[in-house]
């Protein structure tokens, strides 16, 4: 039998549910900014990373999957996105449009090196880039998106280790210092490192083999900041401040690619143990110079997805559950077989995945089909039916069934069962458009009636114990609060 390449994964249901909520969630996040959706290829020239991301640097020296083509041509499958953003924007000419350009992008990505848990050969990536923008305003608001991101999927106590190492002007200084601080402890550093204190000493910095001790004693890059520098990094700081966006100064941190500038961060949570930071990013001002284009300030982040659906699973694993789709099925006979499709086609927008038998033997056998393919309910359209203009559904975890006009089908199934239940101390009709932050529309029927579909009852009384989820979305603390009043 043939299997999956080592380092990749395949994704199936319904593990599938929980990154499409997350793409989604993240994508009309994204929207919300005003930025657009980017699609680069998979495959680009070799040229564009040992460019951007640096001859020095892991990802170029042996973690690129780099082959040539029947030409001869050097090409690689994109280990990251930031590179392949760049050269889409010159490519296209698109520094020629008013800046800045925001993009956002979700993909595959490919790095060779010894796969473990959350961090695999090919490995899924969303990321956000904007282009054209040298305020430290601009900085703020990458990180106050990703913070807002990761709030709508229910993650907390969240806060960003943030710092500046310069740029050309002041850089070259500081890089100096470290040199000659890390030389007096050469003995003391691992093999790369000695290697990187001559290239690229701020890589030292990103080791985790060395002593935390001995990169805590270094130099500091704040402290060799020049005047530019240093007000961007104190306008920034400022306003992550009247954000109220909890933030920590990492002297150590200086991301680990080499067209980085200014500001750097990482996003971390206090839940997480050790391993706390869910994603990183920062300013690359030079990059798009590097790649033969105008000087264009830029910042962006980068997000791996299955670091972070990990994260959500161990954390809520309810989850999955609520995000499943409803499942119905449609029992026909073959006389009935044009009215079993067009009865399909009028509910295509319920919600529910229908699934319609194709065997067409007795309705015993479909009913059978239908509970093992996990439905809870049975649309049965015979002839009789047919006639009456009418469709028999029936509750396959209930046994209980009931005639439905054709026109009146959709609306049985806003509900997923036909069970209606009181909640104590919350009566139905109490429930306003405020308290329904998602779904309203399609509970709209039930509300009419006063009634609500036990399904529905049950996440508002969820809501009303503190439980984050609401129907299959999760709310931070601050809309929980608002919501649940």
């Amino acid at each position: 039998m043939i299997k999956s390449v080592k380092g990749t994964s395949d994704i199936t249901s319904p593990e599938v549910l929980l990154w499409q909520h997350v793409e989604k969630t993240m994508a009309t996040t994204a929207k919300a900014y005003g930025y657009e959706e980017i699609r680069t290829p998979t495959v680009e020239m070799e040229e564009l990373f040992s460019t951007s991301v640096g001859q020095g640097t892991d990802i170029v020296e042996k973690e690129m999957y780099a082959f040539p083509d029947k030409k001869g041509r050097h090409l690689v499958l994109r280990p990251e996105g930031t590179a392949a953003t760049c050269r889409a924007y010159l490519e296209h000419q698109m520094n020629l449009l008013p800046s800045p350009a925001k993009f956002y992008y979700m993909g595959s990505f490919f790095r060779y090196e010894q796969p473990q848990s959350g961090r695999k050969r090919e490995f899924h990536s969303f990321g956000v880039e904007a282009l054209g923008e040298q305020s430290p305003l601009q900085d703020a608001e990458v990180i106050d998106m990703v913070m807002t991101m990761l709030s709508r999927l229910g993650l907390s106590h969240l806060s960003v280790d943030v710092n500046s190492i310069g740029d050309d002007n002041c850089r070259p200084a500081y890089k100096e210092a470290l040199r000659t601080s890390l030389a007096t402890h050469e003995s003391e550093l691992c093999e790369d490192c000695r290697r990187r204190m001559t290239d690229n000493p701020l890589r030292v910095l990103d080791c985790k083999r060395e002593d935390p001790a001995l990169l805590e004693s270094l130099p500091k890059s704040a402290d060799y900041l020049c005047s530019d520098c240093e007000d961007h990094f104190h306008r920034l700081l400022s306003t992550l401040d009247s954000l109220k966006i909890p933030y920590r100064l990492n002297h150590r941190l200086v991301r680990g690619l080499d067209y980085y500038t200014r500001t750097v961060f990482e996003v971390i949570s206090e839940d997480l143990g050790a391993q706390n930071a869910l994603l990183g990013g920062g300013r690359y001002d030079y990059l798009i110079r590097h790649l033969g284009g105008p000087a264009t300030p830029a910042v962006g982040w980068g997000l791996g997805l299955e670091r972070l659906v990990s994260v959500l699973t161990a954390r809520y694993p309810e989850l999955l559950g609520s995000l499943a789709v409803p499942r119905g099925y449609i029992v026909h006979s073959d006389a009935t077989t044009a009215a079993a499709f067009q009865l399909r086609h009028a509910l295509a927008d319920t919600g529910w995945a229908l699934d319609l038998d194709v065997r067409q033997d007795g309705f015993g056998k479909q009913l059978a089909r239908a509970s093992k393919r996990g439905a809870r309910i049975a649309l049965i359209i015979g002839e009789d039916e047919v006639a009456a203009g009418t469709c028999t559904v029936k509750d396959l975890m209930s046994g209980s069934q009931t005639a439905v006009a054709l026109a009146d089908v959709a609306t049985c199934l806003v509900s997923p069962c036909d069970a209606r239940e009181p909640l104590d101390g919350f009566e139905p009709t109490q429930i306003t458009r405020k308290q329904m932050p998602c779904g309203y529309e399609r509970f709209a029927a039930f509300l009419k009636q006063g009634t609500l579909c036990s399904h529905l009852l049950r996440q508002v009384q969820k809501l009303r114990q503190g439980t984050t989820l609401w129907g299959g979305i999760v709310m931070s603390e601050r809309e929980r609060g608002s919501y649940a009043n």
